[in-house]
């Protein structure tokens, strides 16, 4: 009688054992599909966020040898000449608006409290952009258009307000709203006299569940207007704007250009040039701790999977000496006796790890999602703890510091199981070596004996 039909006759006479086992299998293989699926998600996520801001650099200011905080017209318009800087967004944050027609929205959980909360109430953060796709911000996904359009270069009058912001003044795309410089901030370099109408051309959000922070540093309260408004309101004069930074984005390697850029005879000590990647601190470390956790698990999984196999073989195997020295009187290797032990698993484990496709489709997602809670959670006590501890302030820039991943798309495909596979029948083939080696090192006769 062959390997392969003593292995089915087992498997069918031992209906209990059999369950038993693929209840083992099954649990094993939902583990590891659940690991292998969640880990190729995880590089998918990374690899797309890379890809967004890997080729572009942030220019600003070093505040330890430049006072003025600001980057001159005439710098941004020499390396936008230099070859491989494909586009530029040049942004300037402005002290406040002051728009009488709207209403601020309140924060869920605010530690600030202002002596005049009169002078204070109608106030907006504000910031100009030559063109505002290219803001870190919304290549990020920090901040993201759902309705109109972005601001861009040839724009005069135009503003994009949050869409929190818009549902409490019932504002949409295409409604004018009255601003004018704050009367109260004379001395934030802005004129204080003069309105503008600003369109809204688009609306904008952001992923915050909650709204934590003082009123006017949060995404909900920030105005985006077009550079020429924000000129005006400075009084700049043509070609001599000062800008707060400027994000390039590259046609190719971003350190490439980074070294031509540097090469302009520009003071370098006055200013600080990156690549926006290294803004991102907390996002580049969940990524890293996702890693970390996620070969956890699937190497947990496994070795889990090894020692729970071997445990039971190793009883089920001691159940069977009988059957073992039957075979072995009548001639069947101890090779053959093993390759059957083999043999019954692979077979169980056919159906079994079939099956774990359909539960690992619907556990990946949710192991998937609390892995991502916990990496985040824990790459964001990394970066305030880099900063001493210190609040990093709650202004839509400053968050880029502490933006980690959102979420991943876990999806179990039939790549994974096949993976699942060949890793299962790994297990199995070693689990049962390290389970019958007491009868592979025991003689025929040894064997024999014990059947008495």
């Amino acid at each position: 009688m062959s390997v392969f039909k003593r292995a089915i006759l087992y498997i069918t006479r031992k209906k209990a054992k059999s369950l038993i086992m693929f209840l083992i299998l099954f649990g094993i293989a939902t583990a590891v599909l659940s690991g292998i699926s969640i880990k190729k998600a995880a590089n998918i996520a990374k690899s797309d966020s890379n890809k967004d801001v890997a080729n572009s650099f942030v220019l600003k200011n070093n505040l330890e040898t430049n006072l003025t905080g600001t980057i001159p017209e005439q710098l941004l318009e020499e390396i936008k000449k230099v070859e491989g800087v494909e586009n530029c967004d040049a942004m300037i944050q402005g002290a406040g608006l002051d728009v009488k027609d709207l209403t601020q929205v309140e924060p869920d959980q605010s530690s600030v409290q202002y002596a005049d909360e009169e002078a204070y109430k109608n106030l907006f953060a504000v910031e100009g952009h030559t063109d505002s796709q290219y803001d870190s911000k919304f290549v990020s996904k920090s901040m993201k258009l759902v309705e109109g359009r972005h601001i861009l270069p040839e724009d005069r009058g135009k503003a994009m307000i949050h869409k929190a912001l818009a549902k409490k003044n019932n504002l949409k795309v295409g409604d004018v709203i009255k601003a004018s410089a704050n009367p109260n901030l004379t001395d934030s370099g802005m004129k204080t006299e003069g309105n503008y109408d600003l369109e809204i051309v688009g609306i904008y959000e952001t992923g915050n569940k909650e709204i934590v922070g003082d009123k006017l540093e949060i995404a909900e309260n920030l105005i985006l207007t077009d550079m020429d408004t924000m000129k005006s309101m400075y009084g700049y004069e043509k070609g001599k704007t000062l800008y707060t930074s400027v994000v390039c984005h590259t046609s190719e390697d971003v350190d490439k250009v980074i070294e031509k850029v540097k090469a302009i005879s520009a003071d370098w000590d006055l200013y600080s040039i990156q690549k926006s990647e290294a803004t991102f601190l907390a996002l580049s470390k969940s990524f890293d701790t996702m890693d970390k956790i996620i070969n956890m698990v699937l190497i947990g999984a496994i070795v889990a999977g090894c020692i729970i196999l071997c445990l039971v073989l190793a009883f089920w195997i001691q159940g069977r000496v009988h059957e073992t020295g039957i075979l072995l009187s009548i001639g069947v290797s101890k090779r053959k006796v093993i390759a059957q032990y083999v043999v019954e698993l692979l077979l169980i484990s056919v159906v079994a790890f079939g099956s774990s496709y359909f539960s690992g489709r619907v556990i990946a997602q949710n192991i998937g999602n609390t892995i991502v809670a916990e990496a985040s959670k824990q790459a964001v006590s990394d970066v305030k703890n880099g900063f001493g501890g210190m609040n990093l302030g709650n202004d839509p820039d400053t968050n880029l510091l502490t933006k980690t991943v959102d979420d991943i798309d876990v999806k179990v495909e039939i790549s994974e199981l096949l993976l699942v596979y060949i890793i299962g029948t790994g297990i199995i083939v070693v689990s049962v070596l390290i389970s019958s080696a007491p009868i592979i090192r025991m003689k025929p006769k040894e064997i024999l004996s014990k059947m008495s």
